[in-house]
């Protein structure tokens, strides 16, 4: 059967066809940009092919560039439903202004059924069965005139879209956690308010996990299109004055100790045992260790401490060069001076099973602390800075039903004195602040079950504490007395794991997981969990600021952190909007903790 579709190329034509859409209650959308350009912004949209369940527009944006009069009010007032939905609404969000009321992403959908291959065309072969013929994908779209096979495939994808959408909706509303459900921590305050949620009530979607995640798309591509801001002036400053540095360390080196290759494992190796006789470990493959783990044991021998001083700055170097390749100037003027350039990192919205985001070209959730000053605020705009405080440790402790962390929480004690004073046997106003670090790494190592080495390498090279490993010991033993909760925890994953070789279970947002081992599954939930309460943030936070016609734009996102570029008059309202937004997110998932949030407003990236 011939594919039916209209092919708009003038202004009256699609002001005629919009009105057999008014009622449609969301369209399924695509559209065909003319090159994949590493920078989007160099991307033009040529089609923009959308519509409902009968009627299938193609809309020719070379041939009628006027159409966008029309197409923005009415596209911006209707859900999308989409594949890899990101990738569209960033080009129409950046170039037109347009975005949805909220989206069904089958590309998202896909991922959360887990399915490996999440292409439109494995996602149509596995779940219609069918072969989608995507050769056209690569075709001219920059054309002159485009061909009929050109039409037909936009308008096919569209059709697609349509018979896609009940199966993968079907599925996931068959995956909600259910009472009955073991390890279910799912609060009904929250799958009470997701079901109030614009996207459930449009698509009748009942999979907590899937609401949340079907309203980040939009937040997505709004985060890769903002970009964010960076003085690409210091950037270039901090490159030449590195290079030097380390050109001189080297050179220093060299002329001190002879030619001796530091960044060859194999010859820092040699060296190290031929010169000062160091007794360094072999690797799995029989070569000598050199990392910096194993050489901080030798720190104090001078030699040793300039290798990792000049292994230091050579990746701080990279890190600056890796970013310095993605700094992007300003096409249009309100996005800065001459000293301004932006990074547009993409952004994986799902990207470990824990479902944390990961970012890339450039990762710009792993950035140091000492280079965030590099990442700025343009003229006329401030960052708003905010993070949850310790949100791994409280979601952990009402996880577990630990009663003196929460009861510490509700007092708004700190918890890493508590720790120390319950570890050590000392008054808590006699704590030092070397114990409280120590404290900190048992915190945040022991819940997840790290062993005495481990403890006694993360108090070390996390947080500048040294202790033995007969401590480590002790103190591990001490620490599961005074938090028994935890013990019993770690003892149930254990004998499942031992018992079934796999636990299943849910975070406290309902996002279901999968562990076979113990690591696995004393991280997934609490760090899933947090992940939930994020996105939540973000979705609270964006509809807020639309609903109160705020111009605040969300420019990163680091796991527990949110950045957002705000105008300076604004910058303190949207401050504590955005406190208020993460400090709800956190009290729907969780009941018995409170959540708390620190938030900044600042002229660079630095707390």
């Amino acid at each position: 059967m011939e594919l039916e579709f209209q092919y708009i190329t003038q202004k009256e034509e699609l002001q005629k066809h919009l009105k057999e859409l008014e009622n449609a209650p969301f369209l399924f959308l695509d559209i065909e940009t003319t090159t994949l350009s590493s920078d989007f912004r160099k991307n033009k949209v040529r089609l923009v092919q959308f519509g409902d369940e009968k009627t299938t527009l193609v809309v020719d944006l070379f041939e009628c560039p006027d159409c966008v009069e029309l197409l923005k009010p009415f596209l911006s007032s209707k859900a999308w439903v989409g594949h890899n939905l990101r990738f569209d609404i960033k080009h129409l969000y950046y170039f037109y202004g347009i975005e949805p009321t909220t989206v069904f992403d089958t590309y998202i959908a896909a991922i959360l059924l887990g399915e490996e291959r999440k292409s439109l065309q494995a996602v149509v072969g596995k779940f219609l069965g069918e072969f989608l013929d995507k050769a056209e994908q690569s075709s001219n779209w920059g054309a002159t005139i485009l061909t009929k096979r050109q039409l037909e495939y936009a308008a096919k994808d569209v059709d697609i879209l349509r018979r896609l959408l009940p199966i993968l909706l079907k599925e996931l509303n068959q995956k909600t956690p259910k009472e009955e459900n073991k390890n279910t921590h799912l609060r009904e305050e929250l799958l009470e308010q997701l079901k109030k949620t614009q996207v459930a009530q449009t698509f009748n979607l009942e999979n907590p996990t899937a609401i949340i995640e079907m309203a980040l798309v939009k937040e997505v591509a709004k985060l890769e299109a903002h970009g964010m801001a960076v003085n690409a002036k210091e950037l270039d400053e901090m490159i030449k004055k590195l290079g030097k540095e380390l050109t001189r360390a080297q050179i220093d080196f060299m002329t001190k100790y002879g030619k001796v290759d530091i960044f060859s494992p194999k010859q820092v190796g040699e060296f190290l045992k031929k010169r000062f006789g160091l007794k360094l470990p072999k690797t799995g493959k029989n070569n000598t260790a050199t990392d910096e783990k194993t050489l901080s044991e030798y720190i104090e021998n001078p030699a040793v401490a300039e290798i990792l001083r000049i292994r230091k700055l050579k990746k701080v170097l990279d890190k600056i060069r890796e970013l310095k390749q993605y700094v992007r100037s300003p096409l249009k003027p309100e996005e800065g001076d001459e000293t301004i350039g932006r990074v547009y990192p993409f952004f994986k919205q799902i990207g470990t099973k824990t479902g944390r985001m990961s970012a890339s070209e450039p990762n710009v959730q792993n950035i140091p602390r000492n280079l965030r000053k590099i990442f700025v605020a343009p003229s006329g705009k401030s960052l708003v800075i905010a993070d949850f405080s310790q949100i791994e440790l409280r979601i952990a402790a009402e996880y577990v039903g630990e009663e003196k962390m929460i009861e510490a929480f509700q007092k708004g004690e700190d918890m890493h004195v508590l720790t120390a004073s319950l570890v050590l046997g000392k008054p808590k106003d006699q704590i030092t602040k070397e114990e409280r670090q120590l404290a900190k790494a048992m915190n945040y190592g022991l819940i997840y079950g790290i062993s005495p080495k481990g403890l006694m390498e993360y108090a070390k090279f996390g947080y500048g504490v040294d202790i033995g490993l007969d401590e480590a010991r002790r103190l591990i033993a001490s620490f599961f007395k005074a938090f028994p909760k935890f013990y019993e925890w770690h003892k149930t994953i254990k004998k499942e794991l031992r018992e079934k070789g796999v636990i299943e279970g849910f975070t406290m947002g309902g996002r279901p997981y999968k562990a076979q081992t113990f690591q696995d599954a004393a991280n997934y939930p609490i760090q899933g969990t947090g992940a939930d309460i994020l996105k939540l943030a973000v979705n609270i936070f964006g509809y807020q600021t639309k609903i109160q016609n705020l111009d605040a734009k969300i420019v990163n996102l680091v796991h527990d952190e949110i950045v957002c570029e705000a105008p300076q008059e604004k910058a303190q309202e949207i401050a504590e909007l955005l406190k208020e937004s993460m400090e709800l997110a956190g009290s729907l998932v969780l009941r018995k903790v409170p959540v708390e949030v620190d938030v900044k407003v600042s002229q660079n990236w630095e707390k």
